[in-house]
């Protein structure tokens, strides 16, 4: 029986034969330097993981999602003998590490139905004035306001985004500072208390062991679901009335004071643990979710969120253009216009968003996976084109230009050919000189228009259809700059040396261009400590509260390096 020929998913009309033809000059133009595609994708990309959000603390997205059943969360106090986890709006961490620096009461909760929360991209818990904090102030106040950010004001923004979150049945809102953590509006609602222990006291976290009572889970989860007041077992019942709610100015801050050095309890033996492991242990924390991130804690709705990203706010295209470093763009620029539009969007995002908590979300087209995919495909083989071109920084003379240049070739040839017919040939004119690109572009078109071109856009949602252009943008840079090498490429290795140098350092200048314009958090030069840490240290990278406290330094520390696991 003969084999079935496979027939192609996509059919390219044939390349016109004209020199200059549209879609030549389409794809040889750079991008315009007001596009934002691949600020999108970038922002996407580092959704739910830790290092891409360090790196670009400054988020722009505001994303719907659910925290999905048997997700284990943690919180912790100073001192609590009620026995009852908090009656009202509160933070807890997906780390015990995380938790365990606020106190050495800790609850541990299992969740139970599929919790509806907002996600906040960058370091949205980091209390910088840099900006950080802008999406969750325009949320809940239209626009920036007089110090803002400060973490004396965090515990009225609890309750002040729990208050706006009323109206579309939101559980919470998940942010990050060196770890995730959400601020959890009502403890009733979702969740079963796996446990309630007072841990052993650290100096910074607690000076004593809180003389508390334990109680059986089963008689605790009893009393937290029916004896609390002011709450009901009905999820549509009331919550908290933030006018009484409210903490006033004299309750205890979220992390404890530091106190002087704990009282062992009565029978241990030896030490406690040293005091600085409690943060460099939730710094760690932090660091594991730098890949897969909380993906499978966390479920995104990628058909519902905004950013300050999207094109059509003007007022941010202007500001970037005075603030060139990515790092330093910041939401809060944005004008009241375009701060209004952003949440009269969202609202409608959220008002027709029909998820429930016992059935979670529908799967619709995996963008998280596609954008991942694009990374992947090319993360690795653009570092290493760039180390190859890299010896031209060496000079004239000091490289082997004829190797260099075709173990570039073969490199750019590697990256296309996946999408390369046996027709991408170009014709020889006069002077035997190669003519034009319209013999690359069918190329270019089928690396730039793979992961799209059979998504239809009639069936995508507004935020789908600002994914899916952050693709296409991001795809077609990759592969135009690609096609603008090859073309220079295809015959480099008949070339006298001294074009081959000229090339290779052309090549080097374009590629980091590419690298610079896509800003992926994953490049080595971004997670690798150079020179290595020692078996006693971690690769970590500066972040806030540790390394980066106000704007001035923001923008300076951008390299990981060597941190003590504080057992020297």
């Amino acid at each position: 029986m003969p084999i079935p020929t496979q027939q192609p998913l996509l059919i390219l009309p044939p390349p016109t034969t004209s020199a200059h033809s549209v879609e030549e000059l389409r794809w040889t133009e750079p991008p315009s330097p007001d596009d934002t595609g691949n600020l999108i994708f970038n922002s996407l990309n580092g959704f739910l993981k830790h290092q891409p959000n360090v790196l670009y603390r400054n988020g722009h997205a505001i994303v719907a999602g659910t925290v999905t059943p048997g997700t284990l969360l943690y919180h912790s106090s100073l001192r609590n003998c009620t026995g009852l986890p908090p009656s009202k709006p509160e933070w807890v961490s997906f780390d015990p590490e995380h938790s365990y620096m606020f106190g050495s009461r800790m609850y541990t909760f299992q969740v139970v139905k599929h919790l509806k929360v907002l996600y906040f991209d960058g370091s949205s818990a980091a209390k910088m004035p840099s900006g950080p904090m802008d999406t969750q102030e325009i949320l809940t106040h239209g626009g920036l306001t007089d110090g803002g950010w400060r973490a004396e004001t965090d515990r009225t923004r609890i309750v002040e985004l729990c208050e706006w979150g009323k109206d579309f049945g939101l559980d919470g809102f998940l942010r990050m500072e060196f770890d995730f953590e959400m601020m959890l509006c009502d403890f009733s609602v979702g969740m079963e208390v796996v446990s309630a222990l007072d841990l052993f006291p650290v100096r910074g976290v607690a000076g004593r062991l809180p003389d508390c009572p334990s109680e059986s889970m089963n008689s605790l989860n009893t009393k937290f679901r029916h004896e609390r007041q002011g709450f009901s077992t009905n999820e549509s019942s009331e919550s908290f009335n933030p006018s009484v709610d409210l903490y006033l100015p004299s309750d205890p801050p979220r992390r404890g004071p530091r106190g002087p050095p704990p009282t062992p309890p009565p029978g241990w033996v030896g030490s406690l643990r040293p005091e600085q492991t409690v943060l460099i242990e939730a710094i760690q924390a932090g660091n594991w979710h730098d890949l897969p991130g909380l993906t499978q804690s966390v479920q995104l709705d990628y058909t519902r969120f905004v950013t300050f990203f999207d094109p059509k706010y003007k007022s941010l295209i202007r500001a970037r253009r005075a603030q060139k470093e990515k790092g330093a763009f910041r939401a809060g620029n944005a004008t009241k216009i375009d701060a209004d539009v952003m949440l009269a969007d969202l609202r409608e995002m959220l008002r027709t968003w029909n998820v429930t908590r016992s059935e979670g979300m529908e799967p619709r087209i995996t963008w998280s996976l596609l954008v991942q995919t694009v990374v992947e495909r090319y993360s690795t083989r653009l570092e290493y084109l760039l180390l190859l071109l890299s010896t031209s920084n060496d000079g004239p003379g000091a490289f082997n230009a004829t190797q260099i240049s075709t173990k570039a070739r073969w490199q750019v040839l590697i990256m296309l050919s996946p999408y390369m017919p046996v027709t991408s040939i170009p014709s020889v004119g006069a002077g035997s000189n190669y003519i034009g690109s319209v013999w690359l572009d069918p190329t270019i078109r089928h690396c730039s228009n793979v992961y799209t071109s059979r998504i239809p856009s009639s069936t995508l949602t507004s935020s789908e259809c600002l994914i899916r252009g952050s693709v296409e943008a991001v795809a077609g840079e990759i592969c135009r700059t690609l096609g603008i090498i090859w073309l220079e490429a295809f015959d480099v290795e008949s070339k006298r040396e001294e074009e081959q140098v000229v090339l290779v350092m052309k090549w080097y200048s374009e590629t980091r261009r590419l690298m610079d314009w896509l800003g992926w958090a994953g490049w080595t030069k971004f997670i690798t400590c150079d020179p290595a840490c020692s078996v006693h240290e971690f690769c970590t990278f500066p972040q806030w509260p540790m390394d980066t406290r106000n704007e001035d330094e923001s923008g300076k520390l951008n390299k990981p390096y060597c941190h003590s696991r504080g057992l020297e």
